[in-house]
């Protein structure tokens, strides 16, 4: 790991070797002493990078000697309608370093405070094998040696031959990757805030776009597509998320506007990104939100993931309940001049699959003619 603090005469840099299932508590330590500094009144981790992804919002913080080493940092409500009434945060003694820094370029902030704030950033370089730390500390070893002598000069030559042959070595040769088998997503999808339980169950194909996902979702609940759209992503891989938005091309929302009205979000676009690159295990969950002037939120839930049935075609709605409110109808939902209650649950998944089988391309089957994968590409 790379750790630089950035001085006003330019920035200090140390590269520390520790093991990957060590603590944040521990890398805390060894920071300090990397740099020969006391221990600081404050101090925390916010996490940059993870797993190849910008993150914000993530904060591993120090145990306070007040709080009891079992009690939880926060309080989750899994029905909130805000994620900026927390933040994720854990204690660092809990939590191994492998949790985050799981790729070269993974990043950190290391914040400590003692008369003045100081920050470093702290990058994972390169993950080594046994052999590989073996050698680095042979090596290091070396360096530290007071003698300076011919011997010195061929056992360092020796080492770092070592090294790169390390480097170079193959290993057992590798099995070509085999084709990642396509998985189906079970979602089950809430309209919230309009008086009655309105929620819809559909099974998607997991490498579907977040783009192929909104036209979905336009299906399911009978809108228009009239008005602007985004999701914001509230727990990948089973970790809370925070200010990451997903939003359509068309939108371009400016820098200035995070920069003036809220927190800095990450902002990728729904054409690229793939439903399993956010959903990935089970209960991971998004917003969608429709309508900036209505509001209309629906809360997205991956409930199961499965494997391709034979003879069904994607996407397709297993599940409902009540109807949707018409286009531009707040007022209505809010007054209670719209009823939207309607128990023939049946009726309404028949409906919206003749709407999916009429919007879907052609038609397009797979070439495996028991499985009928829709690639979720609608006409324009």
């Amino acid at each position: 790991m790379k750790i630089e603090k950035i001085l006003l005469t330019g920035p200090i840099t140390h590269t520390i070797r520790i093991e990957d299932n060590a603590t944040f508590e521990q890398l805390h330590h060894e920071v300090l002493e990397s740099f020969q500094e006391d221990a600081p009144k404050n101090h925390s981790f916010q996490i940059i990078r993870s797993n190849g992804k910008k993150q914000s919002g993530i904060t591993i913080q120090q145990q306070s000697s007040t709080e009891k080493v079992d009690e939880e940092p926060f309080v989750y409500n899994e029905d909130t309608d805000s994620m900026l009434l927390f933040e994720d945060s854990a204690y660092e003694k809990n939590v191994p370093l492998n949790n985050y820094f799981k790729k070269a370029g993974d990043a950190a902030t290391y914040i400590s405070s003692q008369d003045v704030p100081n920050e470093y950033t702290i990058t994972l370089n390169k993950t080594l094998s046994p052999a590989e730390a073996l050698l680095a500390e042979f090596n290091r070893a070396i360096d530290l040696s007071p003698e300076r002598d011919e011997n010195y000069d061929i056992l360092k030559e020796q080492m770092t031959a070592l090294m790169g042959l390390l480097a170079k070595s193959p290993g057992k040769p590798k099995k070509p990757a085999a084709p990642k088998q396509a998985q189906i997503y079970s979602f089950k999808i809430t309209l919230e805030n309009v008086g009655v339980p309105v929620w819809r169950k559909v099974q998607v194909n997991s490498a579907s776009t977040f783009l192929e996902l909104h036209k979905i979702i336009q299906v399911l609940f009978g809108w228009q597509d009239d008005h602007l759209h985004d999701f914001t992503i509230q727990k990948s891989n089973g970790i809370r998320q925070k200010n990451v938005i997903i939003e359509s091309d068309e939108e371009d929302t400016s820098p200035l506007f995070d920069l003036f009205f809220g927190d800095a979000k990450t902002r990728l676009s729904e054409t690229e990104e793939r439903l399993h690159d956010h959903f990935l295990v089970e209960k991971d969950q998004a917003r969608y939100t429709y309508d900036f002037g209505d509001d209309w939120q629906h809360k997205i839930v991956l409930e199961k993931i499965l494997a391709p049935a034979e003879g069904t075609t994607y996407p397709i709605c297993t599940a409902a309940k009540n109807d949707t409110p018409n286009e531009d109808s707040r007022y209505e939902v809010i007054t209670g001049n719209l009823n939207l209650l309607n128990s023939d649950a049946k009726g309404i998944v028949a409906e919206v699959n003749g709407e999916l089988e009429l919007r879907m391309h052609h038609k397009r089957k797979a070439h495996n003619k028991n499985i009928k994968v829709w690639r979720g590409q609608f006409p324009e």
